[in-house]
């Protein structure tokens, strides 16, 4: 019993601790509560629904989406921006995809663990595996500012 009681207090304060990592609109606002006051009412609701307008400050788009993945300026008609990018990561299976280690094409007919392989009448066969996969990061959400005030933004990614 004792044991059973131990792991379920290490998973228990597992959970607690990475859920105490996590920043949600909630948390921005409670860390924040200044920001959040200075908003209108109407305001006020769409930042704790997470959501965007043009002509909120950059101060409620933090509450509101966070802190952003990346950042850039440019020069757009002779007046100078901000873009905060907003990413999420995309997996893809790719056969016969090995970076790094295996290096020589689609499929290559020695994998280092003997585990992958599979042996038939045409000889060995190497793959597909769960391996097999790639994950990259793709623009969600690209929220533009100029003068420190939203003027737009582009949602990329479905």
């Amino acid at each position: 019993m004792p044991v059973n009681l131990a792991i379920r207090s290490g998973l228990i304060l597992f959970l607690a601790l990475l859920m105490a990592g996590c920043s949600t609109v909630e948390s921005r606002i409670r860390d924040n509560p200044q920001v959040f006051e200075s908003l209108s009412p109407s305001d006020q609701a769409l930042v704790r629904r997470g959501q965007i307008r043009v002509g909120l400050p950059k101060s409620a788009i933090l509450l509101a989406l966070g802190k952003p993945d990346h950042m850039r300026n440019g020069v757009r008609m002779g007046r100078s921006f901000e873009a905060w990018i907003y990413t999420t990561t995309q997996t893809e299976f790719v056969p016969g995809y090995y970076p790094g280690l295996y290096q020589f094409g689609y499929y290559r007919y020695h994998r280092y663990f003997p585990y992958h392989r599979f042996g038939g009448f045409y000889g060995d066969f190497y793959g597909p595996f769960l391996d097999d996969t790639i994950s990259y990061e793709v623009p969600l959400r690209t929220v533009f500012f100029e003068n420190d005030i939203c003027t737009g933004w582009d949602n990329n990614y479905p």
